[in-house]
């Protein structure tokens, strides 16, 4: 291209173009810096879960946060404890963890019962705590389990003199912790 025979005017708009072109091609160059990230990514499970112990009723089954087909029973009059029927394990190596336990359902015949407890023991066999299940909205409260510790779960069924056989309890036990934010 012979910029002596275009006119001066397309010359001159022709010579910015190109400068304004480089100048931007410069500026662009210099503009663009670069960030990294590099990490990794894991599943973990934290918090707390039921286990089934030695003694749990065959059947039993744990999904997720919930145990089902608890069933527990007892031969007429006599009593009966699940000394290790379930666990509650702290899931967690660093945090501890608040919890309470409440009773959110307890229908059926509970009169067949002097008492129907749910009795936690810590990691060191010390009872911590006492939970009526015949009684609706009975609560533990101020429980904290520390971490990677897990606590033993007894039910203990104490049946009336003369209960009348087949009369069944149902129950619903919530146990509410404060898990990391």
């Amino acid at each position: 291209m012979n910029l002596r025979k275009m006119p001066a005017k397309k010359s001159a708009k022709f010579l910015i173009l190109l400068l304004t072109s480089m100048l931007i091609a410069t500026v662009s160059a210099q503009v663009y810096s670069y960030m990294y990230i590099q990490g990794t990514g894991e599943a973990t499970t934290t918090g707390l879960r039921w286990v089934l112990g030695a003694d749990a009723p065959s059947g039993t089954d744990i999904s997720g946060g919930t145990v089902s087909s608890l069933a527990l029973k007892t031969n007429e009059g006599a009593e009966k404890n699940y000394t290790d029927c379930l666990r509650i394990q702290n899931l967690d190596v660093a945090e501890s963890h608040n919890f309470m336990l409440n009773v959110t359902s307890s229908t059926g015949n509970v009169s067949n019962w002097q008492e129907f407890n749910l009795v936690l023991f810590d990691n060191s066999s010390a009872q911590v705590a006492v939970l009526d299940i015949l009684t609706l909205n009975a609560n533990v409260t101020g429980l904290t389990i520390p971490q990677d510790v897990t606590w033993r779960v007894l039910f203990e069924l104490v049946p009336i003199a003369n209960p009348m056989i087949g009369q069944q309890i149902v129950f619903e036990v919530q146990l509410t912790y404060e898990s990391a934010a």
